[in-house]
């Protein structure tokens, strides 16, 4: 296995683990070409860390890992490229309406994010196609490394509070620590850091 910066080439990997890994979540019933152009967007993004666990024997991705050394001007470029957006939303709704309300609550939180600035490094999504094999742990330890070779001093991340007992262990077993909760509609979310010190 080599872990690598995610390329184009590497999105339909990308959003083929994203929708094993989080079945029935709000960005994976956005549907596939809402989640292409998601994660186009965090590679188009320059503060981006973005790396792709890959079997060369294979050829295949194992799974992933992205986040933002500057979460703020992710969300405010994000907000910004709604518009070019809009088909897969659209389409996202005409075959999910009931998608209406998390799409305006989420909308809502992108807006209050671009408002809040974060000094430390967000992991916004980490997911592997086989769990198990040590790769997220890899991956994880790997998006650190970057993190604090770009100056980073601390990591973020959100997870859910409510049946997600090993995730949680994950983290915490790697040197997360809860830093407090946050209400998302009705997911309770657990925030966590780890310092890179």
């Amino acid at each position: 296995m080599i872990i690598r910066k995610m390329e184009t080439s590497d999105l339909g990997a990308v959003v083929a683990i994203h929708k094993e890994a989080f079945e029935g979540f709000f960005l994976t019933r956005m549907g596939p070409r809402f989640l292409r152009a998601y994660y186009q967007a965090v590679l188009d993004f320059d503060a981006s860390i973005s790396l792709v666990a890959h079997d060369p024997e294979s050829d295949r991705a194992l799974g992933f890992a992205v986040g933002f050394r500057d979460p703020q001007g992710f969300y405010a470029l994000f907000g910004q490229q709604r518009k070019r957006m809009l088909p897969a939303i659209l389409l996202a709704v005409v075959r999910d309406p009931g998608l209406v309300p998390q799409i305006l609550r989420n909308m809502r939180r992108v807006e209050a994010q671009t408002q809040q600035p974060v000094d430390a490094v967000e992991l916004s999504s980490i997911a592997v196609g086989a769990p198990g094999r040590g790769v997220g742990g890899a991956l994880l330890e790997a998006f650190a490394d970057k993190a604090r070779s770009e100056g980073g001093h601390r990591l973020i991340l959100t997870t859910d509070v409510d049946g997600n007992d090993s995730v949680r262990r994950f983290y915490e077993a790697r040197g997360f620590i809860l830093d407090g909760y946050e209400d998302r509609g009705e997911r309770r979310m657990c925030r966590y850091t780890r310092s890179l010190g």
